[in-house]
């Protein structure tokens, strides 16, 4: 039965599926001819002209050598430090960590309830006023989501507070002489515990980074002079580990410098001075840079040294990076090669649909790739309407083409 049914199929359907196929081309076939339209849509789009590079960031950089024990930086990523200021404390083990962070507690909430004790402290109006202006500080700041003030602000906005509940409670006036008294001797007691702690200076004034890889030493601006393509390379096989004391480095120069390997040829692009953009792939974001010096070619490649002298925190940590140098980049509207035409007024430009028919569009190209070019409506006065936007249908056909011409 099966065999049978298999047997009809392959008589009947088999012709039916093949003559459908046909029919379907040879309709494709009377359209295509019918039709010679093709369409596609422009839109905004940037092309640039850029060099792919690969090279080391250099700066003059300081590493801080640490102490043995339990380091507890003070400093921030990126926080300015003057020379001789404290970087960081060392303890001997992690009591004294523990005893530290309630030393700060204890001095803070010491120097509320002193505040509040104060005979010289404000009353009254003032003290309300103040309170008013702290309360108002504080929403705007949340309102804001600007938070960075926010520690002190609630900190002087709880002064205020406990001020008041002393001057209105003969009860609080007690609890509070009492409390810190207390806590008075509580901090003398931590201070004293904590005198066995030592401290880290600044050796110079710069920017303090806690990333350290050992190039620090090794890349300096120094070493930039009469660079080589092979002495650039030279760095990727060393591997120089950092102390294993060392608790950060500062960054003693806000001027940054981008060593990079480019093909020989391109080297007419590079010239002294000269301002560029430099994308880096592992930001994902470009940074303006200049060109410092340009070296000689050897074995068809070029050391190109490119200098900032904005300090930026996200670029504090870049060491060895790839990347593009983008000399120029331009943004327009973007349409396919075949859709250019020229008139025969000698205007240049592309046809869109309009209503059915096709309307002239006058372009100047920006800039050109292997199979589009980057344009801008060229319009020949302010009366002019002819203009290219961004969404419109261009048509792309091989067929002769005129303004008005009816091409759906």
């Amino acid at each position: 039965m099966n065999q049978q049914q298999g047997t009809i199929f392959s008589k009947v359907a088999m012709p039916i599926a093949i003559t459908a196929i046909v029919v379907y081309l040879i309709c494709s076939a009377w359209v295509g001819m019918r039709d010679p339209y093709k369409f596609t849509v422009a839109y905004t789009d940037s092309m640039e002209t850029s060099v792919n590079a690969t090279g080391w960031v250099v700066r003059s950089e300081v590493p801080v050598s640490g102490a043995s024990g339990v380091v507890q930086l003070l400093r921030g990523q990126g926080e300015k430090v003057a020379k001789g200021k404290n970087l960081a404390v060392v303890y001997q083990d992690e009591t004294y960590v523990a005893s530290q962070e309630e030393l700060l507690q204890v001095q803070t909430d010491l120097t509320a309830l002193q505040y509040a004790t104060y005979p010289e402290s404000p009353s009254g109006t003032a003290l309300e006023e103040q309170m008013l202006s702290s309360m108002t500080s504080l929403r705007q700041a949340a309102s804001s989501g600007n938070f960075s003030g926010l520690a002190d602000q609630s900190a002087t906005y709880r002064k205020l507070v406990l001020r008041r509940e002393y001057l209105l409670s003969s009860n609080a006036t007690t609890a509070m002489t009492q409390a810190a008294a207390q806590l008075q001797s509580r901090y003398d007691e931590l201070q004293a515990h904590q005198s066995k702690a030592s401290s880290i200076q600044a050796p110079v004034s710069g920017l303090f980074s806690s990333y350290v890889d050992g190039y620090e030493t090794v890349l300096t601006p120094a070493k930039l002079e009469g660079l080589g393509p092979r002495d650039l390379e030279a760095f990727a096989q060393t591997d120089p580990t950092p102390a294993d004391n060392v608790i950060g480095k500062l960054v003693t120069n806000a001027a940054w410098y981008y060593a990079i390997t480019v093909p020989g040829d391109t080297v007419g692009r590079f010239d002294n001075g000269d301002s560029v953009d430099v994308f880096f792939d592992s930001l994902s974001e470009s940074f303006p840079m200049t060109v410092y010096s340009v070296g000689e070619v050897q074995d068809n490649k070029v050391v190109v040294v490119l200098r900032s002298s904005q300090d930026d925190d996200k670029a504090e940590d870049l060491r060895q990076e790839s990347g593009r140098v983008i000399f120029h980049s331009s943004e327009g509207i973007r349409v396919p090669k075949q859709a250019l035409r020229i008139t025969e007024d000698g205007e240049r430009g592309v046809y869109v649909v309009v209503s059915q028919k096709a309307r002239f569009r006058p372009v100047t190209i920006l800039a050109e790739d292997d199979t589009s070019y980057l344009v801008k409506a060229a319009p020949t006065s302010e009366e002019d309407t002819r203009i290219l936007r961004d969404g419109d249908q261009v048509v792309l056909a091989s067929a002769e083409l005129t303004d008005g011409k009816v091409v759906r």
